[in-house]
């Protein structure tokens, strides 16, 4: 019986990583949490350390988008990223990650587990307004530092 609870607390308790660039943030999730809950985690350990009484300079969740890892990652120079840096169309390789990923799913949609990494990427006007969907220039590309 002890161990039926002790599985159960397994399965439903867990801590993701999620990256950007020189960062990593450990964010407390259960697999029925959406990723919008997970951005708003990263929101709030961003924006409680800001000394700005401004809200405009909070980093809200919907300025965020967050991504599944690659199938096969793919290193450069030290760097998981998008693309090879050649401007050309990449066509999304098997190195490419996967996503943005809706807000509404649940990490259990995607089947994260204990300890997974996500990428997380900003908008790169933070000042401005959300971009419209399919605007990907809006956003920037996925560079974490390995």
């Amino acid at each position: 019986k002890n161990q039926k609870y002790i599985d159960y607390f397994l399965q439903t308790i867990s801590y993701i990583r999620v990256k950007r660039r020189n960062q990593t943030f450990f964010i407390h999730a259960s697999p029925s949490d959406t990723f919008f809950h997970i951005k708003s985690e990263i929101s709030k350990a961003i924006n409680c350390c800001t000394s700005s009484d401004n809200d405009d300079d909070d980093i809200s969740p919907r300025k965020m988008r967050l991504y599944l890892p690659p199938s096969s990652k793919s290193k450069k120079n030290g760097k998981i990223g998008q693309g090879d840096g050649d401007d050309d169309d990449d066509n999304g390789d098997a190195s490419s990650p996967r996503g943005p990923i809706p807000d509404s799913a649940m990490l259990s949609d995607h089947d994260v587990k204990n300890d997974d990494v996500l990428y997380v990427t900003f908008v790169k006007n933070l000042g401005g307004d959300v971009p419209e969907d399919g605007d990907e220039d809006a956003w920037e590309k996925i560079e974490v530092d390995t």
